[in-house]
């Protein structure tokens, strides 16, 4: 019997994995040639959605409701999804959104539909397409969907319109329809029939000024009743009342003017550049707006945040061309407000005691005084408190020495205030400090700290240091700084007699932590004090990933003399990241309105407002003066 070849067995299952194998092979061939068509119809959707949120947006920016904004999305969305790469013909989104299961009105998670909120556009929409070749595997339809968010942000212009002239008011005999008398109360703010009613305090008689009519070239203030006064908004006729020399040109690259060295500066620009680099980078910020950061929602009373430094009012000139050449009359234009004074950096200050004595049971109410005082621009009053050394467990104040209290509490600058209640009760011999904080809430937030030793009982052996002040400065943030502070005991017999230990804290706002991020802090560990005269310590810090801005820290120096007696002192100084002095003059931003162009000519651009003012640049009340953009879904 003849035997069967084996080889042909082979060839056999080898024609049947070659079969199998190609049926696979055609099977994801064809899955592939729809995934393909998926794709191409994935981006005609996303185009689609693209060109929706952006209609809608836009049409919020000219000041449209929602429900026009709405059917604007709707209107190019039905233009772009006609002519779909695989002929699905896409619906257009349900007037009621769908979202994810479990997600429902969470517009993160919607998947047909068009959501607004405030400055924010969301839409969503669908298309189901057919498998072609995947129907030989069991598949039917594929629901493809494209999602775009849109949203508008303000453009803010590098010039700052005054908010009333001649305030606070009120305008003797003023009525509606006000006329605009440049020598009378004005809140340019308002509508021009109202401009002239009530005070800057007292806006109740007055109307918040809106678009109105649309823009009329050959009457520009034909609708009062809507529309704030026609007024220079930068150049000659927008000085404030109390500095002429300013035209509306402002340095939106400076902020924080709580004090001479705290100017905190961005976008290029230093310490050291030169003013008519300055004048030329933030005319050409016209043409883009202005690059941010974006200032920070206004508070009331202003923060440090809300100022901005002012150009010479020579300097308009170049920023009233820039916005000649890209605005014209009709133009809708979104700007800082200011109340229409400018300001030197309001400041209060006191006049402390490094030292002050008292026995161990003694009462010295009313014996102790500081004097307070201010500069012009400083309009508040002062809140006087006195707290422990936080590191100090040896402290008696609060037991032995009863607490401190002020008088007059709250003081109006310039005055005295008093020590009402100094007194103590079997106090310990020794020298220990305290804090003296002086607080105001207007024109802005202010503390100040001062410290100071208290010697209680005979404490002929002691030092002091004259570094209190001492600014440690670095040019960038990471970066490592060094500076020193003297520790003097006197002379003749006054020397300490021995060793004081010095460590670093953070300032007494902080309770003595240090900041969140702050680097390697150091100082000389002790300095010897047992001889009279000048002994020196290094400091050194490095920033971490601290921001630009001035840190407050303090150096904590205690030691027990030869006679046995503690003294601890502490001594306050700056670490500055990134900062450098500018001019002293600024304006506190208000908030934020759109003005719409009445003329440009060479020497100023007038308008007039059509909105209120509001403290966020986001608010959806500014819409006419922003831009819309597409952002990111999440």
């Amino acid at each position: 019997m003849a035997r069967r070849s084996s080889r042909a067995g082979t060839d056999g299952q080898v024609l049947v994995i070659f079969a199998i194998g190609l049926v696979a092979l055609l099977a994801f061939a064809s899955l592939a040639f729809d995934i393909g068509r998926f794709y191409s119809e994935r981006r005609f959707l996303q185009n689609a959605a693209d060109a929706g949120a952006l209609a809608a947006a836009n049409a919020l920016t000219r000041g449209e409701t929602t429900a026009q904004a709405d059917a604007k999305a709707r209107d190019v969305l039905a233009r772009n999804l006609v002519g779909s790469p695989n002929a699905s013909n896409p619906s257009l989104p349900p007037t009621t959104p769908v979202y994810e299961a479990g997600h429902a009105g969470d517009a993160n998670y919607l998947i047909n539909g068009i959501v607004m909120s405030g400055s924010d556009v969301r839409v969503a929409v669908q298309s189901d397409v057919g498998y072609t070749f995947g129907r030989a595997v069991g598949l039917s339809t594929n629901t493809i969907v494209a999602r775009a968010r849109a949203r508008t942000n303000g453009e803010m212009l590098p010039i700052a319109v005054r908010h009333y002239i001649n305030a606070p008011g009120p305008t003797v005999g003023a009525a509606a329809p006000c006329s605009m008398n440049l020598n009378a109360f004005n809140d340019l703010l308002s509508t021009a029939d109202t401009a002239c009613l009530g005070t800057s305090s007292d806006a109740s008689l007055r109307t918040t000024p809106s678009a109105g009519a649309a823009f009329n070239a050959s009457s520009p203030g034909d609708d009062p009743s809507h529309h704030g006064p026609i007024i220079s908004l930068v150049g000659q006729g927008a000085a404030p009342g109390n500095a002429a020399n300013f035209r509306g040109f402002i340095v939106v690259d400076t902020r924080n003017f709580a004090s001479a060295s705290s100017n905190v500066f961005y976008n290029g620009v230093t310490a050291g550049t030169a003013p008519n680099v300055l004048k030329a980078k933030e005319a050409g910020w016209v043409a883009i707006g202005y690059p941010g950061p974006d200032f920070p929602p206004v508070t009331s009373p202003p923060d440090p945040n809300d100022q901005v430094g002012i150009m010479d009012g020579n300097s308009a000139g170049i920023v009233v061309d820039a916005i000649g050449q890209r605005y014209s009359p009709g133009s809708e234009i979104l700007a800082a407000v200011y109340s229409g004074t400018t300001m030197t950096i309001p400041d209060f200050t006191y006049t402390v005691a490094n030292t002050v004595t008292i026995g161990i049971n003694q009462n010295r109410n009313n014996a102790v005084t500081m004097s307070l005082a201010k500069n012009a621009a400083f309009a508040g009053v002062v809140t006087t408190t006195s707290f422990a050394d936080w590191g100090d467990p040896a402290n008696p104040y609060g037991t032995t020495l009863t607490p401190i209290t002020l008088s007059p509490n709250p003081a109006t600058p310039n005055t005295t205030v008093r020590w009402a209640t100094f007194a103590t009760s079997g106090a310990p011999v020794g020298v220990h400090t305290i804090w003296i904080k002086g607080h105001s809430s207007s024109p802005y937030l202010t503390d100040h700290y001062y410290p100071v030793a208290i010697s209680i009982g005979s404490v002929n052996r002691d030092f002091s240091s004259t570094g209190g002040g001492t600014v440690i400065a670095v040019s960038t943030t990471g970066a490592t700084g060094t500076g020193t502070m003297p520790f003097s005991t006197g002379t003749g017999g006054s020397t300490f007699g021995g060793n004081v230990t010095l460590s670093i804290e953070g300032g007494p706002q902080s309770n003595g932590v240090l900041p969140s991020g702050i680097g390697a802090v150091s100082i000389t560990p002790t300095v010897n004090l047992a001889s009279s005269g000048t002994r020196t310590a290094t400091i050194t810090i490095n920033g971490g990933t601290l921001a630009p801005g001035e840190y407050p820290l303090t150096v904590r120096a205690t030691g027990t003399n030869s006679a046995g007696q503690v003294v601890t002192r502490q001594i306050p100084f700056i670490f500055d990241i990134a900062t450098g002095a500018t001019s002293n003059e600024y304006v506190d931003i208000m908030g934020f309105a759109v003005f719409r162009i009445t003329a440009v000519n060479s020497n100023s651009i007038d308008g007039y407002a059509i909105t209120g003012v509001y403290p966020d640049s986001k608010d959806e009340r500014l819409h006419r003066g922003q831009v819309a953009r597409l952002v990111p879904w999440n």
